[in-house]
């Protein structure tokens, strides 16, 4: 490939860098070439997709304009095509090692930072850290007490990863453990809205501002720590940060318990701060009591809901867990919540598996998990939210997933869960503005969660505002650029909005997302139509690296006009109760089979109403 190639091309590039949605298509019409002969030449070229080509330049433009003073950040971002500010963030501390803000800063008091991209150094990201934990340590030490500050209208918390300090650097299953339980705690309170665990832990072991952080989250304050563990003593170091207009430390303490009391520390540790906090936020807010559970029995709870929480998708990871919650519930069988995160456990399980019959044997057991678990202890809303899940799953029962979800409400208003089973309860009653409404609720308490921002952009789908819903999973894909199931869904909004040439574009960025270089090449090499049925063709031959998900197979039968095979895959899954279903019924792609009889009886079987 010539030089003039690869000149022309990075021209072509930076012309256009102003406009976010200039990519393979639009690039490839510059240079006169069909999409898979411009996707070839370049690769071969440069050794880079387009995407990341583009990506790469946009950010060494963004260099030349940090040295300009009048320009912020964001206003940067901008003008070199990102979508959004945070997602410049991420995709710059990821090649250089710093954020723009550090970078601009540092330009501006004349250190004349020199920036690299990872691969070619990974000592100054690492410095970097190590220089920050000096200075957090070294605050911390030095104002450690009870310090207290009132602000006012401070409604808005994210409780931060803390950090492990222990010399083997192996008690993250520790650390996420008193993080959540803080979080919980303080979700109790409703005059705080409290950000999910899912979204704050997003941020561990990440490098940004606490502003930065802030204003992603859309949050007042911040909570951040860490815990120092020895052979014999255990201690919580925690600061409460109120970020704007300047950052500001406005409380903060520290825990001491011996490492044998490791329920003690947790249980102590996690009222304390929240008590405190709720009196900085609202003095005298109600606490509950936290039911006394065995030492070795919690430390195996914790390391069970750590994989859980961690858990990637695999299977092995989940079976793990389930074997710590069993033992922990073996020594104290009265531990309610190890029964709530065995029986989250169980439907994990359920959802990675093909086998239908298999399927329906940890759904029961998730069943009888969380029933147990309400058995011994009705202040846990997570149980109610688990309940009202299972209610819809296993029995299609709409009102009581609701009652289980507003229940959830009252114990925890700041449950995202909670919200986004409200939201399933108005898809399946057809009250699509409700659920919109509040799967947007559920993103404001979970809002950086790339599961949360699919669901809120499938509700718009469902509603027909494929506008919205586009919009909704490009911002997904910009937080997550390799979160396969956006992609996924992506492709059926533009499919149905009628850009059928960027529905096939992101699906085939999907298969480099999957690894699956069979379908990449024949999107290269034949019509879409003709991969669609190659597809069918493998995924009804169970093949699992194709799909094992009857609603799925039926959307994709939708596209190659066979009506007749998507109402025999609908049923397998009414027959199974396919977890999807419910909700996936009512998309726009089934409209056309709405007069067939055999569709209305799987809808009235289901429960869902139809719109009209």
């Amino acid at each position: 490939m010539s030089e003039n190639f690869e000149n022309k091309v990075r021209l072509i590039i930076q012309h256009r860098i102003q406009e976010e949605n200039f990519g393979v298509s639009e690039l490839a019409a510059e240079l006169g070439l069909s999409r898979s002969q411009a996707l070839r030449k370049i690769k071969a070229a440069t050794g880079k997709s387009i995407n990341r080509l583009i990506r790469d330049i946009r950010l060494e433009e963004s260099t030349k304009l940090l040295g300009d003073e009048d320009l912020t950040a964001s206003e940067i971002a901008y003008r070199v095509g990102f979508s959004s500010p945070s997602y410049f963030n991420k995709c710059f501390l990821d090649r250089y090692g710093v954020t723009p803000g550090e970078y601009k800063r540092d330009s501006e008091i004349g250190h004349g930072t020199s920036i690299q991209t990872k691969s070619t150094s990974k000592k100054k990201p690492l410095f970097i850290v190590f220089f920050f934990i000096i200075i957090i340590i070294t605050a911390i030490y030095s104002t450690i007490g009870n310090k207290k500050e009132t602000p006012a209208n401070l409604t808005s918390i994210a409780v931060l990863p803390l950090l492990d300090f222990s010399e083997s650097h192996d008690k993250d299953y520790l650390t996420d453990g008193i993080t959540e339980a803080i979080t919980l705690e303080l979700a109790r309170n409703e005059s705080i809205r409290v950000i999910s665990r899912g979204s704050a832990m997003k941020y561990k072991n990440e490098k940004k501002l606490s502003s930065e952080i802030a204003e992603e989250l859309g949050v007042d304050l911040l909570l951040e720590g860490s815990v120092l563990s020895g052979n014999d003593t255990l201690r919580v170091v925690v600061q409460l940060i109120k970020p704007y207009p300047e950052e500001r430390h406005i409380w903060q303490n520290s825990y001491d318990r011996n490492h044998s009391d490791i329920l003690g520390l947790i249980r102590n540790v996690s009222n304390e701060i929240a008590s405190e906090i709720s009196d900085v936020v609202e003095p005298d807010a109600t606490r509950q009591k936290t039911y006394k559970v065995d030492p070795k029995a919690y430390d195996l709870y914790l390391r069970g809901r750590h994989l859980w929480n961690t858990q990637n998708i695999k299977k092995e990871a989940l079976l793990t867990a389930v074997d710590y919650l069993k033992e922990a519930l073996k020594i104290d069988p009265e531990f309610a919540q190890a029964y709530v995160t065995l029986a989250e456990s169980y439907i994990s399980i359920n959802a990675l598996i093909g086998d239908n019959e298999e399927k329906m044997l940890y759904r029961e057991n998730a069943r009888v998990a969380i029933d147990k678990a309400l058995e011994l202890d009705q202040s846990l809303a997570e149980a109610f939210v688990t309940k009202g899940n299972l209610a819809s799953k296993l029995d299609w029962d709409w009102e009581t997933m609701k009652q289980m979800a507003e229940k959830a409400l009252q114990l925890e208003p700041s449950n995202a869960g909670a919200h986004l089973t409200l939201s399933n309860y108005y898809v399946v009653t057809g009250n699509y503005n409700k659920a919109i409404d509040e799967a947007i609720l559920a993103q404001k308490l979970d809002p950086v969660n790339p599961q949360v921002g699919c669901l809120v952009a499938e509700r718009y789908y469902i509603a027909q505002e494929y506008a919205s819903a586009i919009e909704k999973y490009l911002e997904v894909i910009n937080l997550y650029p390799n979160y396969g199931w956006a992609y996924h869904n992506l492709g059926f909004v533009y499919m149905k909005a009628g850009e059928t040439e960027k529905g096939v574009e992101t699906w085939q960025q999907l298969q480099i997302v999957r690894g699956h270089q069979e379908l990449y090449d024949c999107y290269d090499e034949h019509p879409y139509q003709f991969c669609f049925n190659y597809f069918l063709e493998n995924a009804k031959a169970n093949d699992p690296k194709f799909c094992s998900n009857p609603v799925v197979i039926s959307l994709v039968d939708m596209l190659v006009d066979d009506p007749r095979s998507a109402l025999e895959y609908l049923d397998i899954a009414k027959r199974y109760k396919n977890e999807d279903l419910p909700v996936m019924i009512t998309y726009p792609d089934f409209y056309a089979l709405h007069q067939q009889e055999e569709f209305q009886k799987i809808a009235e079987e289901v429960g869902v109403k139809l719109p009209i």
